[in-house]
C-alpha cells in the first residue's frame, strides 16, 4: 500500500479500534497491519486456546478508530 492510500484511510499500525459490524461487533483491539481493503486486528479480550491474543483480518468499513 502506498503512503498516499494509507493517509487516505487515516489508519496506522498500533491505532486502537472498535468493531462496529460483523462477527466481532463491539470488540476492541489494535491494528497490527494495514492492507488495501482490510486490516489485521489483535483483540484485547479474545484469547486463543494457548492464551495468546486472537488476531483476525477485518474490512476497513467494519471498524472505527477510537482514541
Amino acid at each position: 500500500m502506498s503512503e498516499l492510500e494509507e493517509d487516505k484511510l487515516d489508519i496506522e499500525i498500533e491505532d486502537r479500534i472498535k468493531v462496529v459490524d460483523g462477527e466481532h461487533k463491539g470488540e476492541e483491539g489494535r491494528i497490527v497491519n494495514v492492507y488495501k481493503n482490510t486490516s489485521a486486528i489483535e483483540f484485547d479480550n479474545i484469547l486463543t486456546k494457548d492464551k495468546s491474543k486472537y488476531r483476525t483480518v477485518i474490512k476497513h468499513n467494519n471498524y472505527k478508530k477510537i482514541d
